[in-house]
């Protein structure tokens, strides 16, 4: 009888500890705090995942320019291998970010694929577990979480672009140029500090090229005029409402080519002190409009004087 009532509380005891052990946290679940290096620079960002059934749902703070939080989708682990992805709706459209970490330890590393009209960009990705908000801490507990602190926007002054800035365009061919396309966009303001004369240099499957133009902008109504001379001699005039300091949205003037009319539209997204994209799209006698292109410009020199 003793030998029976030994062998149950032994028993009991496996399944307690059993127990005890499943209900510890996993490790997967909790906050994330550290750094993402991409060509915008390095930015603090936070993930904060938790356990959900069989699965994970979680997000992630300090990948958007305003510095809010986007959710993860399909969030999985294998081993010590995890894998996610975000959406971000920018002015450019859906950007999909693909994520591939190992975890050891307290530490979550690895990296972020983004596919930007059809060239792929990395980010790097180096986090430690721990902080307010991590699971069981007081965030876990109804507390808000602390949110990263958002980006500074910049100021609306044509001085934003002076200084040569690289560029890598893609997109497709069309009577505006070739493409892809890259090279170097050297901005010189004038001495009434509202007046740039442009001077791009680059290069494409086709060979050399050469393009100018100038802008002046309006401190008042913060808008920017455009006068265009493109590699094959096209003209562009256009205006750029720069009001929102995320973006510049352009209205451009009908540009005849070869007795051809086209429509162009185009978007510049500020992304940082020394990054932004540009999105056009174009309409070919009278039809449809259809995504021509995008292209990332990063200031030279950008980083180097820490």
């Amino acid at each position: 009888m003793r030998q029976s009532l030994a062998i149950v509380s032994l028993a009991s005891f496996i399944v307690l500890c059993g127990a005890q052990s499943f209900a510890q946290q996993d490790q997967l679940e909790g906050r994330w705090q550290g750094t993402v290096d991409s060509i915008q620079g390095q930015r603090q960002a936070t993930i904060t995942i938790k356990k959900e059934g069989a699965g994970y749902t979680g997000n992630i703070g300090g990948i958007r320019p305003d510095g809010g939080d986007v959710a993860f989708k399909d969030i999985k682990l294998e081993g010590d291998k995890v894998t996610a992805k975000t959406e971000i709706e920018a002015p450019q459209g859906s950007v999909v970010i693909n994520y591939a970490l190992v975890l050891k330890g307290d530490t979550l590393k690895g990296k972020g694929e983004i596919d930007f009209g059809g060239q792929t960009f990395t980010l790097t990705i180096d986090l430690k577990k721990g902080g307010e908000g991590a699971a069981g801490g007081p965030a876990a507990q109804g507390q808000p979480q602390l949110r990263v602190v958002p980006q500074p926007q910049q100021k609306q002054s044509a001085n934003y672009f002076a200084g040569q800035w690289n560029f890598k365009w893609i997109g497709r061919e069309s009577p505006l140029g070739p493409a892809p396309r890259e090279g170097v966009t050297t901005f010189a303001l004038r001495s009434d500090g509202k007046t740039l004369d442009s001077h791009t240099e680059g290069k494409s499957e086709t060979g050399a090229f050469k393009e100018s133009s100038v802008i002046a902008f309006d401190e008042e109504t913060k808008m920017l005029t455009c006068s265009e001379r493109l590699a094959n001699g096209a003209q562009i005039q256009s205006k750029g409402d720069w009001r929102s300091p995320i973006s510049i949205r352009f209205t451009i003037d009908p540009i005849k080519i070869k007795g051809e009319t086209l429509i162009l539209k185009r978007i510049i997204s500020i992304v940082s002190a020394y990054s932004f994209t540009v999105t056009e799209e174009l309409s070919e006698s009278g039809g449809p409009f259809v995504r021509l292109g995008n292209a990332i410009y990063t200031k030279v020199g950008a980083g180097t004087s820490k």
